[in-house]
């Protein structure tokens, strides 16, 4: 059986998806509501599965013989198996408006997906996979079950919602165009901010360690409104062109404010760290073409992050360089000196 580590993991599972299906809804509910982490970094449930709650209930493996082999969905731990996901189950209301609104009622896609842990004690967490049901065969298919690692439990603790969807395809019919950059290994392969004279990496160490943080909220905040034009931030305005009789622009449409920084001939651009602008020619050469743009919820709520590089031949962004930045991220990055950031990215 596969473990699920990361979010290319489980987007290349294709658990939960496309929509009407839940799970990945339920995921994210379940990693954000209704585990937590013990001072020794066990996952402990926020309330036992005994309970019934939400629809939790016990789940007993059906062993099937198949070529005259028994077969079952999950490994003897000894330790009880709970169930959650089933919609028509009692209880199941209780779960968030998000997991349940594209519920039809009906045994089809809409009610396949599952959640199952196993328990230590009353709350200690052992194992949590996930699998979807077979309405024709009444049981659980063994090619679509995974484990879920802890890692991946993180990482999602990491995401809002519509962050977790967009980065799994969800809402999409083919993957995005536009990759989202969620480890410091897919940071290094995407080739922002190197070679030197390049300010991109010690402009965004800059940006996740002193202009973000964290409310207890587990959303970001800037330190100050990008409309103060603090550190040479400025609106942004993306330009919509036409190629091949086709509109084509860098950013999807949120209808929220986009803000830049990272033009070390902008006003106000002399406050960013001397770290970040030493390199700096003067000139329009590499010194001086990363970028940071980001979306704004609310005076001091961010709310998406890209980083891209300057085309000044074309004087655009380019898009074939234009990356979204997770949260979770920006939380590895939070934990790392500049010199190990410009190590781990080459």
């Amino acid at each position: 059986m596969e473990t699920l580590n990361e979010i290319d993991h489980l987007q290349s599972s294709g658990f939960g998806r496309p929509r009407p299906r839940h799970g990945l809804q339920l995921l994210h509910w379940f990693s954000n509501d209704y585990v937590t982490f013990n001072n020794d970094s066990e996952m402990v449930t926020v309330r036992n599965p005994k309970k019934k709650a939400f629809g939790f209930h016990r789940f007993f493996d059906n062993i099937e013989e198949h070529d005259g082999q028994c077969n079952q969905l999950l490994p003897d731990q000894d330790l009880p198996y709970y169930e959650v996901g089933n919609l028509n189950a009692a209880k199941s209301e209780d779960l968030p408006h998000d997991v349940r609104k594209n519920h039809t009622g009906h045994n089809n896609d809409s009610n396949i997906d599952r959640i199952i842990i196993s328990l230590q004690s009353d709350r200690v967490l052992d194992r949590i996979y996930v699998t979807q049901h077979d309405h024709h065969r009444g049981a659980f298919d063994p090619q679509h079950t995974y484990r879920i690692s802890k890692g991946l439990i993180s990482i999602i603790r990491n995401l809002d919602l519509d962050d977790l969807l967009e980065q799994t395809g969800y809402a999409l019919p083919c993957p995005s165009s536009m990759d989202t950059l969620n480890e410091m290994r897919h940071l290094q392969s995407s080739g922002f901010g190197t070679p030197r004279p390049r300010h991109g990496l010690h402009l965004l160490h800059w940006f996740a360690h002193d202009y973000i943080k964290f409310n207890k909220k587990g959303e970001m905040l800037t330190v100050s409104n990008p409309e103060k034009k603090m550190f040479g931030f400025h609106r942004f305005f993306d330009k919509i062109e036409e190629h091949d009789g086709q509109r084509n622009q860098l950013l999807p449409d949120q209808g929220l404010p986009y803000y830049e920084v990272g033009n070390l001939n902008a006003p106000g651009s002399r406050n960013i760290p001397r770290y970040v602008r030493k390199n700096y020619t003067g000139h329009n050469d590499d010194s001086n073409i990363d970028r940071i743009i980001i979306s704004m919820q609310s005076d001091r709520v961010l709310g998406r992050i890209y980083v891209t590089q300057h085309d000044h031949h074309r004087d655009a962004f380019d898009p074939q360089h234009t990356y979204r930045i997770s949260k979770g991220l920006i939380s590895i990055i939070r934990n790392l000196e500049l010199d190990e950031l410009l190590e781990q990215t080459g």
